[in-house]
C-alpha cells in the first residue's frame, strides 16, 4: 500500500510539473514568435525607407530635368546645364 501511494505521488508530481511546463511554454512561445515578427517587420521597414529615399532623389533629378527643358524651350539656351543634368541623371540611374 505504501509503495502504491509513493508511485501515485510520483506520478502526480510528474503530472503537475508537466502541466506547469505546458503552461509556461504556452505563455512564452507567442512572445518568441512576436519577437521574430517584429524583427522581420523592422527589416522590411528599413528597406522600404531606403527605397523611398531613392525615389525621392530620383524625383528631384526629374524635376531638375523638367525645369531645364522648360528653360531651354523658353530661351533656347541652357544647353550646358542640360548636359550637366543629363550626366547626373545617368549617374543616378546607373547607381540605382
Amino acid at each position: 500500500m505504501e509503495y502504491l501511494q509513493m508511485v501515485l505521488s510520483i506520478c502526480g508530481a510528474v503530472s503537475i510539473v508537466g502541466g506547469a511546463g505546458a503552461v509556461i511554454i504556452k505563455v512564452i512561445k507567442p512572445a518568441f514568435r512576436l519577437t521574430k515578427r517584429v524583427e522581420k517587420l523592422e527589416e522590411l521597414s528599413d528597406k522600404d525607407y531606403k527605397r523611398l529615399l531613392a525615389l525621392e532623389e530620383m524625383q528631384k533629378q526629374q524635376s531638375k530635368s523638367l525645369a531645364a527643358l522648360l528653360n531651354h524651350q523658353i530661351t533656347g539656351n541652357g544647353i550646358e546645364s542640360m548636359k550637366k543634368i543629363r550626366d547626373e541623371l545617368l549617374e543616378s540611374i546607373i547607381d540605382n
